[in-house]
């Protein structure tokens, strides 16, 4: 199932709740697919990734690009320059781990990663 952008609209405003310590990650997960249809694995990926974001870590999931670049947008609009920085260690981070899988490059996704940095 392809997430769309509806989807990770939701799942983005369910994720600041979890970031935040309103609801837990299991219920997080349980109220992205009540309100979106995302698939419960996929919607607690998107926290955990979410979470990784706003800390600065490696986080092992991927998303599509145009999630990723919503990502990075709505972070830096809702927890400024800070929080953005670290979506973006975040997600070199990500990219660095998945290079060394074996599987090939997440090559959009580090052109929006470099993309975004030159807007620091």
């Amino acid at each position: 199932m392809k997430i769309t952008m509806e989807m990770s609209k939701g799942a983005y405003e369910v994720a600041k709740m979890v970031y935040r310590g309103q609801i837990t990650r299991t219920k997080g997960k349980f109220k992205i697919n009540e309100l979106t249809g995302m698939k419960e694995g996929s919607a607690q990926a998107f926290i955990t990734i979410f979470l990784a974001m706003m800390d600065g870590s490696v986080y092992k999931r991927a998303f599509n690009n145009e999630t990723n670049q919503f990502l990075f947008e709505c972070i830096r609009q809702d927890f400024g320059e800070d929080y953005f920085r670290k979506s973006l260690l975040a997600s070199q981070k990500h990219i660095d781990y998945y290079s060394t899988l074996g599987k090939g490059n997440l090559t959009g996704l580090q052109q929006i990663v470099h993309r975004m940095q030159k807007q620091l």
